[in-house]
């Protein structure tokens, strides 16, 4: 995420930028949802990206040891504390970010923090199809029924000309965003076209041993639309295009991986790459 962010601040576009504040349902002991009620680390670093270097910038990044909790980045508890004040994330996420001076908006996939679980599954017949062998797939699924979204999320998916799905761990990450009720709707009635910004290698800590195509049909398992793909050829996780063409999804092939860390997108060429597609 961080590295679509840094390509595209300064673009002259409408930036509406949509993270995850979902956690998985076994981890509520952790320190920081103790102490936020919610996984911020998304929405911090979304807003950091999208600001100048300055105090505040500075300041929110610091973190503070508090006893018996933990060290927290000071911008985690400024969150918290003006979710409090205005009663939700999404307000208060649009407040610090116009007191960091972003250009655009970050807000939250709902309004209120989910719990996120994830269960093994049979009937996952389309990647079956793939390797020609019955498979066990993981399906990421919301707890509780507080997943509506902010309107304002909504009516950007609604309203924008392109939706990037940036790249990120996928059950951590990607789904826990695109694939929430409100968000996956408006995916899918968009007039936009959805373009998916591939990962570059495989995701160690999440297992499974996708191959690229089947990261793609994840995402559809999930219900969530990709009309284009956007990948690097020389990447670990390699996409064939006409295959690709065969699940329905344009392919866009460009060199994106960075020259010091090939796991990650270079933000120069991920600029080039986006300048071209959205024509910016």
């Amino acid at each position: 995420m961080d590295s679509v962010l840094r390509a595209l601040r300064g673009a002259d576009i409408r930036l509406t930028v949509i993270v995850s504040i979902a956690h998985e349902g076994g981890q509520k002991g952790d320190p920081q949802q103790r102490l936020t009620g919610a996984d911020v680390e998304e929405l911090r670093r979304s807003l950091e990206a999208l600001s100048g270097e300055g105090p505040l910038l500075r300041a929110l990044r610091r973190p503070l040891t508090i006893e018996q909790l933990g060290r927290h980045r000071l911008g985690n508890l400024a969150l918290a504390s003006a979710a409090a004040a205005f009663g939700d994330y999404s307000r208060a996420s649009i407040w610090l970010g116009e007191q960091l001076g972003i250009d655009g908006a970050v807000l939250p996939a709902t309004i209120e923090p989910t719990r996120q679980q994830i269960e093994v599954v049979d009937q996952a017949a389309m990647l079956k199809r793939q390797r020609g062998r019955r498979r066990r797939v993981r399906k990421l699924r919301f707890v509780g029924d507080m997943t509506r979204s902010p309107d304002a999320a909504i009516t950007a998916i609604e309203e924008a000309d392109w939706v990037l799905l940036a790249p990120g761990a996928l059950y951590r990450s990607v789904l826990p965003t695109a694939a929430v009720p409100d968000v996956s709707a408006a995916l899918t009635r968009t007039c936009a076209r959805v373009v998916w910004i591939a990962n570059l290698e495989p995701d160690p800590l999440e297992g499974q041993n996708l191959n690229a195509i089947e990261h793609l049909l994840v995402l559809r398992m999930h219900g969530v639309r990709v009309d284009l793909v956007l990948h690097d050829e020389s990447a670990a996780l390699k996409f064939d295009s006409a295959e690709l063409t065969k699940h329905g999804a344009e392919s866009v092939s460009r060199a994106l991986r960075s020259r010091t860390d090939p796991a990650l997108h270079a933000p120069e060429r991920l600029r080039a790459a986006l300048s071209g597609l959205l024509s910016l």
